[in-house]
């Protein structure tokens, strides 16, 4: 930037944080091949299948690894994620290289609003402080529904692979 340049506003990117809406699942596939070619922990759910907040919480907490003694709800499920963000565990531990993948996430949004504006809010966090201990938490949102919009948290919309791609690694490296 140069004198008397207008600021840019900064662009929400999954380098800064930001939860990724991907409404086409062949993309969300090819995504979670580039993820996994870079030896990334995918941990993915099918939000259809929680019938409550409290059972999401419970198969979150399962997959992440928590451990018994903590209670499986959706804000303890986040404080967890936000303590392995905030690890001492060197880059490249892998389970400081992770993306939480939210399958159908429109339909649990649709039944549990409240709940699952935590949820997202707590992952987003977690990403956000993942990045300043040199860890990768990503979060990725799939949606039936192309109207979806999630203001109260940073969201990019990923529409092909190459915008997952320039979102991620590129935007990263600056």
């Amino acid at each position: 930037m140069t004198e008397g340049e207008v600021p840019r506003p900064a662009t929400p990117a999954l380098a800064t944080g930001a939860v990724g809406i991907v409404y086409d699942r062949t993309v969300l596939g090819a995504a979670l091949n580039d993820l996994r070619a870079r030896d990334y922990r995918i941990a993915a759910f099918d939000c259809r299948r929680w019938s409550n907040p409290l059972e999401a919480g419970q198969e979150l907490g399962n997959a992440l690894g928590m451990p018994e003694s903590l209670p499986r709800t959706i804000p303890v499920v986040g404080s967890y994620v936000q303590e392995l963000a905030r690890s001492d565990e060197p880059f490249g531990d892998l389970r400081l290289r992770m993306a939480v993948v939210l399958g159908v996430f429109d339909d649990f949004l649709g039944r549990h609003r409240a709940d699952a504006l935590v949820l997202l809010d707590e992952l987003a966090q977690a990403s956000r402080m993942a990045l300043l201990f040199h860890h990768r938490i990503l979060v990725l949102v799939q949606s039936d529904d192309p109207a979806l919009d999630v203001v109260a948290v940073p969201t990019t919309v990923i529409t092909d692979r190459q915008a997952f791609r320039s979102s991620l690694w590129t935007r990263g490296q600056r």
